[in-house]
């Protein structure tokens, strides 16, 4: 499956990925042909959206007084790891901002030139 097909998924909508959108995505990022900095370009706003989802989610479901002690420690330790890939796809969405502005700045002396 290349990743021009796998673009599109999460895109155009607001909505997290669904399951089969997910496993498309792990299936991408497994295959060793892919190019991953154009997978994670077309696909982090989509991936964070997840995971906000996921983290809202397991939050609700933390507030039950009735949940097992077992279950709580685990979603515990989950929302802990969904919370360090928000941390992870902010920071590459700074990276790519800051580059977008780089790369902005960069051609405006060009521009100048041009008129």
């Amino acid at each position: 499956m290349s990743v021009r097909k796998v673009a599109a998924i999460g895109r155009g909508t607001q909505e997290p990925l669904s399951i089969e959108q997910l496993e498309i995505g792990l299936r991408v990022l497994g295959d060793r042909t892919s190019d991953l900095d154009l997978f994670w370009e077309q696909n982090i706003d989509a991936f964070r959206r997840t995971v906000i989802f996921a983290i809202r989610e397991t939050s609700d479901v933390l507030l039950s007084p009735v949940i097992p002690l077992g279950w709580r420690v685990e979603l515990e330790s989950q929302l802990e790891d969904l919370v360090g890939y928000i941390e992870l796809a902010d920071r590459y969405i700074a990276r790519r901002s800051a580059n977008s502005k780089r790369a902005a700045l960069a051609l405006m002396p060009a521009r100048s030139q041009l008129h």
